[in-house]
């Protein structure tokens, strides 16, 4: 009796100890399915991740319409293929912001040198892994440049000084000077400008007394812009679309607020395709570096898309692109030598972009970010496998990067890199770790109220780097995974949009002529459309981009449909695309 007792304890103490390993005391749902979030005495929260991706995914990636169609030419294709980029681009952006999609039909198309995307509205696809893009060339040498010529400048005569005592990590609200002429809607750059009492805090005027060429930081050196739409305006009170993510105290760094000019291109993208490059050895370097090269784009996309062969990644995305999302994609067998400036096999130094649903093999910097990479920025359910190096922001003070559901054969660490390279001090801070799993984990915590996750990893976590034994970071659930939020991202993004979905209409969604109705949704929808008798097709899809129906039809057919679906559909956020003869009608809905 004594044994069964005792066996009876220990069960209830297991399952105690794996009910609480499933929950986080930082982030929480309410009995609405809501998320919760705890702060700290500074008010610092987990911040808000989920405003990234094309279009802020606050739409799915969209089908844009062929208007041209270009076969594969025997020897070197560099003139077939530009040439078709040229005309496109020399077309009208229509209503939707798009010139058109360029169709390579299956086949070889060899390229002996770059092509280059510089116009807006231009998406590139392939057939499938049939289409094959191939640098030939035995230069050093990236083969899809998307890249607009202008980038985006400050109005220095609109900027403003922050006022507030400490705006925490995780806020969407900043105060001003009196004066200011900021509006809803407004595009504004938060510029932190860190002092010397900051570099002094993370001992990164230390560098250079290692004795190994590194160098000490400098405040001028980590002026650092995120980029924010102003969604309210009360008074001096700004409230912005996506939250700080790196805390601005007055002791250490001053915050302003400027207004900004863009003439960066938009609406760019390359998809269902192969893109290989040739070598000579397996060390060679003078072949083809990135498959694909993004800068000064702002909403654009790269989608089923498989690289190999590579010096350095499949996408690129350098600090001039914003809202660009990657999704199921592969990097796989780079070739080079296997030291520092090499396979970083999905690179993200723009922000608030979105890495998901992707692969990688033989990378050594998997999922990386660069030298003050401003945030938020994510990696969501990717994998790894045969890593050469590790995971996460690889140097210089990279903020707001959530890596979810990342899997890896080898190591993914935030920590101080000291003198590795030429000072690359620390790589990052606010970077959380969500239900990832690695062979190892290192999460150093920053000084002050600097903040590094780790939560539901699986993986033997510690403190001490390869460089420098600091702090722990904040660890929860080490070892099980928080199954009450399996996806920090996907929570986020569902209280957002629901959010969203609500302020348009509690009741009814109109746009134009098309008219979808209730919503929040149960189980029956009802949708007019100005042509009923008309053939429409209808998407419904998923905030990660799943397509969950795809029908074509009369809408009182697909209507039925559609409501059997919804009865065996999760709660969440949806997106119901409807594309009619004349027009594409969109909007989000809500199924309770």
């Amino acid at each position: 009796m004594k044994s069964k007792t005792v066996l009876l304890i220990l069960f209830l103490m297991i399952f105690v100890s794996n009910l609480f390993g499933q929950t986080s005391s930082l982030v929480s749902l309410d009995a609405n399915g809501k998320l919760v979030y705890t702060a700290d005495v500074k008010g610092n929260v987990i911040p808000d991740f989920s405003g990234v991706g094309y279009q802020n995914s606050e739409a799915p990636i969209p089908t844009i319409p062929v208007v041209l169609l270009v076969n594969p030419v025997v020897g070197d294709n560099v003139a077939n293929v530009q040439n078709a980029i040229n005309t496109v681009a020399a077309l009208p952006l229509q209503a939707n912001g798009f010139r058109g999609a360029i169709l390579f039909t299956a086949g070889l198309y060899n390229l002996s040198s770059a092509i280059n995307v510089t116009a807006s509205g231009i998406v590139l696809r392939g057939v499938g892994i049939t289409t094959i893009f191939k640098a030939t060339g035995t230069v050093q040498y990236d083969l899809i440049n998307i890249i607009g010529a202008s980038k985006k400048i400050d109005v220095t005569s609109t900027e403003k000084q922050i006022t507030d005592l400490f705006v925490p990590i995780g806020s969407k609200n900043v105060t001003v000077q009196s004066g200011h002429s900021f509006q809803v809607g407004d595009w504004v750059n938060i510029r932190r400008e860190p002092n010397a009492a900051w570099i002094s805090l993370l001992g990164m005027d230390q560098l250079a007394a290692l004795g190994t060429g590194a160098t000490d930081w400098t405040p001028s050196s980590y002026k650092i812009s995120y980029e924010r739409k102003i969604t309210e305006v009360s008074g001096n009170t700004l409230t912005l679309d996506a939250p700080i993510v790196d805390p601005i105290d007055p002791l250490y760094a001053n915050g302003f607020v400027v207004k900004f000019t863009s003439n960066r291109i938009e609406n760019c993208a390359v998809e269902n395709m192969k893109i290989s490059s040739s070598y000579t050895s397996s060390t060679d370097e003078l072949h083809g570096w990135n498959a694909i090269f993004i800068d000064n784009l702002k909403n654009g996309w790269v989608k089923n898309v498989i690289a190999d062969s590579f010096g350095y990644s499949c996408v690129n995305i350098s600090g001039g692109a914003t809202f660009i999302t990657v999704d199921s994609c592969s990097m796989l067998d780079p070739i080079s030598i296997i030291t520092g400036g090499r396979r970083y096999c999905f690179n993200v130094d723009g922000q608030r972009c979105l890495v998901q649903n992707c692969t990688t093999r033989r990378g050594r910097h998997d999922y990386v970010n660069g030298s003050r990479t401003p945030g938020p920025n994510v990696f969501y359910n990717c994998t790894a496998t045969i890593q050469n190096a590790d995971l996460g922001p690889h140097h210089r003070w990279s903020t707001g990067i959530l890596l979810d559901n990342i899997t890896g054969d080898g190591q993914l660490r935030v920590q101080n890199r000291l003198d590795s390279g030429s000072g690359h001090g620390w790589s990052g801070s606010q970077i959380m770790f969500w239900n990832c799993k690695a062979g190892s984990i290192v999460v150093q915590d920053t000084p002050s109220f600097h903040r590094n996750w780790a939560m539901g990893c699986i993986g033997p976590i510690t403190n001490v780097g390869q460089w420098t034994t600091a702090p722990l970071g904040i660890v929860e659930s080490n070892g099980t995974r928080i199954a009450a939020i399996p996806s920090l991202f996907l929570a986020q993004l569902n209280d957002r949009l629901t959010t969203l979905s609500t302020q348009d209409s509690p009741l009814m969604q109109k746009t134009e002529e098309c008219i979808i109705y209730p919503n929040p949704v149960t189980n029956t929808i009802n949708i007019q459309v100005p042509y009923p008798n008309d053939t429409i097709k209808i998407r419904l899809i998923s905030t990660i981009g799943t397509i969950v129906m795809n029908e074509v039809g009369l809408v009182t057919d697909i209507q039925q449909r559609l409501n059997s679906q919804f009865s065996t559909l999760k709660s969440g956020v949806y997106f119901i695309e409807i594309t009619d003869q004349k027009k594409q009608y969109f909007k989000r809905i809500i199924k309770q």
